[in-house]
């Protein structure tokens, strides 16, 4: 008899380990999907804020892609992306005569399971307050 407990515990045992793995797995996916879109969010806001602040010049947007994707509008080239597989091409800007507009477009943050495409996700508008010197 005591062995047929046993038995029945070990199969409850592995029905709970699936159950319980799969949700850890799924919590950490969702985790892991949200901080990269925080850090997507914070990098988009930062370049606008830094076109927003720059005179206009030939080199702004691509300052501002390098202020997105890696945090420095000059990086070295060791730099590292704030998000993987983010490249300065997947940064959109818009630079109109009042404001400037930043956005990511046809990126795919990579997941365990599943891969998430963002295109125009996340967008960031600030107003210009800097103008050129005449």
């Amino acid at each position: 008899m005591k062995s047929r407990r046993a038995g029945s515990a070990l199969i409850e045992f592995a029905g709970s380990l699936i159950i319980v793995t799969a949700l850890f797995t799924g919590i950490f996916q969702f985790s892991y999907a949200l901080s990269t879109y925080h850090a997507l969010v914070n990098a988009v806001r930062a370049g606008a804020r830094y076109a927003s602040l720059q005179a206009p010049s030939p080199e702004l947007a691509q300052s501002v892609r390098n202020v997105v994707v890696y945090g420095d509008p000059d990086p070295q080239a060791s730099a590292r992306p704030v998000a993987p597989g983010l490249r300065p091409d997947n940064v959109d800007v818009i630079l109109e005569p009042g404001t400037a507009t930043v956005s990511v477009r046809g990126f795919e943050l990579a997941s365990i399971f599943s891969k998430i495409k963002l295109d125009g996700r996340p967008t960031v508008t600030f107003p210009v307050t800097k103008v050129a010197h005449q």
